[in-house]
């Protein structure tokens, strides 16, 4: 076999005899389908979940006859202002890849010398623990693999059959499996009784892997009864928001979450900068409606961050592929605040 013809890691893999999949490591940790990372690779289409003008792939990938047997890679490339592939990356790291695997290693038997043959690449990367974490749980979902031995521990405790104030024993890979693996086990429809009642600290944890999986109707509206609660109070606590944000953003019931966003953007909490950044960098369909984009550029104008904070979310969204046109129109609208028309000429000056 040549590796004269190998262009892209896809072609690499597949004339190796390696089975793969692609996993997002971005914002949320997302799969993604063939197509999406062939068009990727060949700089076709924008990629579709840019974070800080990067890509960070997870690459899970096996030999057909031992499937039992994974390997992994983390990579981050460079994306151009039009958030495609720089194909001179593309093109340094298959060259790296070939001349350390070698055409004589090429086959998925050596699949541990592959994985190695980047240790020290510049398009390498190691994950934070809980996004290692959310990579294992839909992993091992995506490839019919069992959760990890610290799922029932977690599972049992937010159905409510341990004790709620022994969160500290449980393992952030349980956690994780619980989140991801919902709609696996009718057992988790305790967990809507279960999240009320959550101390902050264990309810953080939950949402941080909720972002990652796809809760349900029913849970969405147990976290919109928590935040407005929160909304009542006379200081709502910002940390509680985001969680309540952050762990519906990615559920099916679209719906719920944008009535959600609506009530905390008509409220001045969602001055803080980091609830504008949940819902910017985890929510952003939500903007594609003209009145919440609108709302959100006004209290993004008033963000408790100042100038930094408002250029800073801006930019990051409209580089988001689909974005720019309607936060391009907020922007313009002729009915927005004297502030927002001051630092619009500010950031285009």
């Amino acid at each position: 076999m040549t590796t004269e013809k190998i262009t892209t890691l896809s072609e690499f893999l597949h004339q190796s005899g390696a089975k793969y999949r692609v996993f997002d490591m971005g914002r949320r940790v997302v799969q993604l389908s063939p197509a999406e990372f062939v068009d990727f690779e060949w700089a076709k289409k924008p990629y579709p979940y840019p974070f800080q003008q990067t890509a960070l792939l997870g690459v899970v990938f096996w030999n057909p006859a031992t499937p039992e047997q994974h390997y992994v890679w983390f990579l981050k490339f460079p994306l151009d202002e039009q958030g495609l592939l720089l194909q001179v990356a593309r093109d340094e790291f298959l060259v790296m890849l070939l001349d350390r695997v070698g055409e004589c290693m090429l086959a998925a038997s050596e699949g541990n010398k592959i994985e190695g043959a980047l240790k020290d690449s510049p398009y390498t990367f190691n994950p934070r623990d809980d996004k290692m974490a959310a990579f294992n749980a839909l992993a091992t979902k995506a490839l019919s693999r069992k959760p990890s031995q610290y799922y029932n521990d977690a599972l049992a405790y937010f159905t409510g059959k341990k004790d709620l104030d022994d969160w500290q024993s449980l393992g952030l890979q349980g956690v994780a499996d619980v989140a991801i693996r919902l709609d696996e086990n009718e057992e988790s429809l305790g967990l809507m009784e279960t999240i009320p009642k959550l101390a902050d600290e264990p309810f953080h944890i939950l949402s941080t892997f909720l972002e990652h999986g796809s809760p349900d109707a029913n849970i969405v509206e147990v976290l919109a009864q928590r935040i407005d609660m929160e909304l009542q109070e006379k200081e709502p606590d910002s940390n509680r928001i985001c969680s309540c944000l952050r762990a519906a953003s990615n559920s099916p019931a679209t719906g719920l979450v944008d009535q959600m966003v609506l009530r905390v953007l008509k409220h001045k909490c969602s001055q803080n900068i980091e609830i504008l950044a949940i819902i910017s960098g985890r929510i952003e369909r939500a903007l594609k409606q003209e009145h919440i984009c609108q709302l959100f550029v006004e209290q993004l104008a008033d963000n408790d961050a100042g100038y930094t904070g408002f250029s800073h979310l801006l930019v990051d969204i409209m580089y988001m592929p689909g974005m720019r046109e309607h936060i391009m129109q907020a922007l313009r609208s002729p009915n927005r605040s004297d502030k927002l028309s001051r630092l619009v000429g500010r950031l285009f000056s």
